[in-house]
Order: structure tokens, then C-alpha cells, then sequence
């Protein structure tokens, strides 16, 4: 029999109950689920009026995808909720409504009525959040749900809901024990979200066949990254261009385009914004492309998405830092160019390359060597760590990994990995002169940490252009 909850526990307490309640991190499957769902009445029938639903899958770029869709339908004055995974500092900012983090008592009250409901049936601690996400939204009278996939697709909690858009924002090799160890098959398994008949949006330049195959099969409109949506830089600035495609039929002899022109640089990638605004486009939410184009500059100029690329100016430290919580190749090798971008730019400022200080820490089932090929060409010096979660690969194997894979001892910050990520960046910060990048990445808690070890003593000051 499962112990009763406290029915007095804060939201600390809870988090720290649902834990515990299944004897697996992840358990993929929705049979569970679903009747859980069913129970609390989030089983909806086609004649249920329900919010429209957007759900994004992918490798990279699921929180740029969700933070532009949210941003954008928001200004267009709809009622936007949204939900994402994981968090950053406060498991509040997984459930969003307007923009803004639910209560500690939303998030409470709907743990209980899960609890509740579930009786002898086991979830996990992310099933229990997706359940408790769409419960609040349930009722907070929403015009648009955005969900983001945890992993994969077809299994994944957030597919007990049909979406009425589907979006693809990359695929890579990641997550290979659950979802298969090529392309082909991770495409495959995030396919599983298209609906009949629904669009999908695909922001991978390169996708798989098993991907356009089952989109065919379900007869799904399939939107193309450079062939129904694009981004393009301008050839005189910094300054960029969008074009895409209202909903259509698809049909060639009905060609449309909407075109927004002149936009200002932003914090997030171009690529994973075009993916975003042609799923916008879809929803018929948006008044005109009169509209966006009047709209869309000062969304972007104020959209950032914590913890991607993110930069920051440390207190008491004369050098920029920045922190992404990339963890797979693919990720790496986008960071890479920032830092590269970013030294560059110092070049000029100061007359000199500094090093760049990489203060990482990952999670044991990652592509470490990957990860490692994709930043060493930037990485002076690496400050390896730990962080407290059983997951977590031992800061000693991964020093030893690197050394294997070619990285030089003298670049190693301390033979004797940091045993917190905080221990490792102070290291990181003790060491900079002018001219230097600190860079915090290989994980969500890596950086969380990071962020926690730093604002517990002073503010950071974020810094969009350094």
C-alpha cells in the first residue's frame, strides 16, 4: 500500500514525495497515465471544447521554439499556457500562464487531486508534473496550450494530449538507451506526436526519411525549414529577414508567402525563431503579417530564454560569462561558435585573445566524447565538477574521459575534479584576466547551480550584447 501524503506538505514537500513514488527516473509508456488522466477528467472527446494545442519535440531548440510561440500569441492578446521541462531554479517555471510562473498552491492543489485520483497506480515524477500542468490549465480558460516534449515523442506524458500542430525542431543523437541509437528510429519515436490530417513544422534542415514518411502516412501538411519557412541575415547588418507561410492547402498553384523584413538581432537562434513563427502562422491566432512585422521587432528585442547562450557580466570578475545547458554534440557545437563569436569580439575590445574557462558537468548517459570534440578547439582550460544527483557522471571518470580522448593534463584546471559546480566555478573565476570566457554548460543543473552559487552572494548582471 502507498503511504497517504500529508495532506499539509508545501510544494518542497511534494516535489521531494513524487520523487519517491516510482522506483524508476524514467518509465516510458502512457498506459498508466492515461488512466490517471481519465480519472481527473483530462481525457477529452473530439466535440470537448478544449484550447488549441501545440506540442514540440526535438533534439535541440524545444524551449527557443516554445518561448517565441508563447511570446508572440501572447502580444496577439491570446490567453497562452505553457509547459516546459526542466526547470532552471524553481520547478515553478515549468507552468506557465501568460508568461508568468504558477503558485506554489496551484501546483499544490493540483498534486493533490492527482494523489487522489491515482490510487494504487505509480507515476513519475514528470508524469506527475504533466498531469498537474494540464490540470491548471484545464482551468484557467486558455485560447492556446503550448507542450514540450520531455522525451521523445510517441511515449512521452505530454502525448496523452492530441496536438492540432505538431513542431520538429531538430533531431540528433541523444537519449539513444530509450529512443534508439540512429536518426532514423529518434525521428521515428518523435513522429509519434503528429495527429491526422494535423500540421506538422520541421526546423531540421535535414530530416530524417522515417520523419517525412510518417507524416505522409498520416497525411499530415509537412512545413519545411527552406522550402515553406526561412531565415535569412541581411547583407549590410546584423539585421535579419522571415519568410513563411500562412495556413494553406499547400498546393503550388496556390503559393502564399508572408514576409517580415528588417529584424533587429536577438538572443535566440534565427533558425529555432523562423521554426517558431511558422507554427504561429498555423494557428490563425495572428491578425496579419502587417501585424508581425509591426509586433515582432520589440518581441524579440526584450524575448530571452534562461540558461541558452545566456551571458552575464559576474560580479567582482572583469570578464563575460556564459552559461548554456547544452549537453549533446549538436548543442556543443552551437555554443562553440558563440564562444568563437564572442573571442572575436574581445579582440577588438582588448587587443588580445584570453583563454576560455569551461566549467562542466554532465549527466552519465551523454555523449561525453562528443560533446568534448564539439567545444575543445575553444576550451583553454576545463574545470571539471559534480552535482548531487545520482545521474550525475563522477567528476573523476569524466576527468579521466577527456584525458582519453585526447585533452592535455596541463588544461585541466585541477587533476582533482571540483566537488561542486560552485567549488569549480569560483576556481574559474579566481583564475580569469581581462580577455578571458568563463563558460558554464553540460547540463540544466550545471547551470542551475551555477546561477544558485552566484546570485546567493550577489546579482548577476545579464548582458545581451557584451
Amino acid at each position: 500500500m502507498t503511504a497517504a501524503a500529508d495532506p499539509g506538505l508545501d510544494l518542497t514537500g511534494w516535489l521531494a514525495r513524487i520523487q519517491q513514488l516510482h522506483p524508476n527516473e524514467i518509465d516510458m509508456g502512457l498506459e498508466r497515465l492515461a488512466v490517471v488522466a481519465d480519472r481527473l477528467g483530462l481525457i477529452l472527446k473530439p466535440a470537448d471544447k478544449r484550447p488549441l494545442v501545440i506540442t514540440v519535440t526535438g533534439t535541440n531548440g524545444k524551449g527557443s521554439h516554445v518561448a517565441v510561440i508563447d511570446a508572440v500569441l501572447s502580444a496577439a492578446g491570446k490567453r497562452v499556457g505553457r509547459y516546459t521541462s526542466p526547470h532552471l531554479l524553481h520547478y515553478n517555471e515549468r507552468i506557465c500562464i501568460q508568461g508568468e510562473p504558477v503558485t506554489d498552491a496551484a501546483i499544490v492543489q493540483a498534486f493533490v487531486a492527482i494523489e487522489q485520483a491515482r490510487g494504487e497506480v505509480s507515476l513519475t515524477y514528470f508524469e506527475f508534473g504533466t498531469l498537474a500542468a494540464l490540470l491548471i490549465f484545464q482551468h484557467a480558460n486558455l485560447d492556446v496550450m503550448v507542450l514540450e516534449v520531455g522525451l521523445g515523442g510517441r511515449l512521452d506524458a505530454v502525448n496523452i494530449v492530441d496536438a492540432d500542430i505538431a513542431v520538429v525542431t531538430s533531431i540528433g543523437l541523444d537519449h539513444q538507451e530509450w529512443l534508439g541509437d540512429s536518426r532514423e528510429s529518434i525521428a521515428l519515436e518523435k513522429a509519434g506526436i503528429f495527429r491526422p490530417g494535423k500540421p506538422v513544422v520541421c526546423s531540421e534542415s535535414d530530416p530524417p526519411h522515417t520523419l517525412l514518411e510518417a507524416a505522409a502516412a498520416k497525411s499530415c501538411p509537412l512545413y519545411r525549414v527552406g522550402r515553406d519557412f526561412i531565415a535569412t541575415p541581411s547583407l549590410v547588418d546584423q539585421r535579419w529577414h522571415w519568410r513563411g507561410r500562412p495556413g494553406d492547402s499547400l498546393d503550388p498553384g496556390r503559393v502564399q508567402h508572408w514576409t517580415v523584413t528588417d529584424l533587429p538581432p536577438a538572443a535566440l537562434a534565427h533558425g529555432n525563431i523562423a521554426g517558431a513563427l511558422q507554427a504561429v502562422c498555423l494557428t490563425g491566432l495572428v491578425p496579419s503579417v502587417q501585424w508581425l512585422q509591426s509586433q515582432l521587432p520589440a518581441i524579440l528585442l526584450t524575448l530571452m530564454l534562461p540558461g541558452r547562450q545566456q551571458w552575464f557580466l559576474p560580479p567582482r570578475v572583469p570578464v563575460p560569462m556564459v552559461m548554456d545547458v547544452a549537453h549533446n554534440p549538436q548543442a556543443g557545437q552551437s555554443l562553440a561558435a558563440a564562444i568563437q563569436r564572442q573571442r572575436q569580439q574581445l579582440l577588438l575590445q582588448c587587443g588580445r585573445i584570453g583563454s576560455v574557462r569551461v566549467v562542466l558537468a554532465m549527466m552519465a548517459d551523454k555523449d561525453h566524447e562528443g560533446f568534448y570534440q564539439a567545444l575543445e578547439k575553444q576550451a583553454d582550460f576545463w574545470y571539471i565538477a559534480h552535482f548531487d544527483l545520482p545521474r550525475c557522471f563522477p567528476a573523476q571518470a569524466l576527468t579521466e574521459s577527456f584525458l582519453q580522448f585526447g585533452a592535455d593534463k596541463r588544461r585541466m584546471a585541477a587533476l582533482s575534479p571540483f566537488v561542486t559546480v560552485a567549488d569549480a566555478l569560483a576556481a574559474a573565476c579566481s583564475d580569469a584576466v581581462e580577455g578571458d570566457i568563463i563558460v558554464v554548460t553540460g547540463s540544466f543543473i550545471t547551470v542551475s547551480d551555477a546561477m544558485s552559487s552566484i546570485s546567493d552572494r550577489e546579482t548577476l548582471r545579464e548582458a545581451n550584447t557584451l
